[in-house]
């Protein structure tokens, strides 16, 4: 007999020791940590920030656009769903999109583990820089 389960598709033990209790999230708060790796600000890169961001379960980013600047996202691990202009899509472990400049974005985590994301954003170069 064969037993196949996946973490992912589990309802999660909400006690009180659980982390859901203890920060007694509502669907779709934002509840995030992100950490800057690469920096204009404080390191030798002259337009590229590279970040790494940690979207714990039920959790998201806070929605946001920047019109100077395209952005890459890479999903580390976790699953969730983006949101990129009008468009929705889920994503999961290996993904790897574009953000272009000026779209709102937002990210959830609707799976049972952190989501984890490295992104990275340059700077776009108007015609009067060419």
């Amino acid at each position: 007999m064969v037993y196949k389960i996946n973490l992912e598709d589990l309802p999660p033990d909400i006690c009180e020791r659980s982390f859901r209790y203890l920060v007694k999230n509502e669907e779709g708060q934002t509840l995030r940590d992100t950490y800057f790796l690469v920096n204009p600000d404080t390191s030798p890169s002259q337009s590229l920030k590279m970040g790494h961001t940690v979207i714990y379960p039920n959790g998201k980013t806070t929605g946001h656009f920047h019109p100077e600047l395209e952005e890459v996202y890479f999903v580390l691990c976790g699953r969730g769903e983006m949101v990129i202009g009008d468009e929705k899509f889920p994503i999961k472990e290996g993904d790897a999109f574009y953000v272009p400049p000026g779209s709102f974005h937002v990210t959830y985590n609707n799976g049972l583990l952190p989501l984890r994301i490295l992104w990275v954003t340059a700077k776009i170069s108007s015609n009067k820089d060419k």
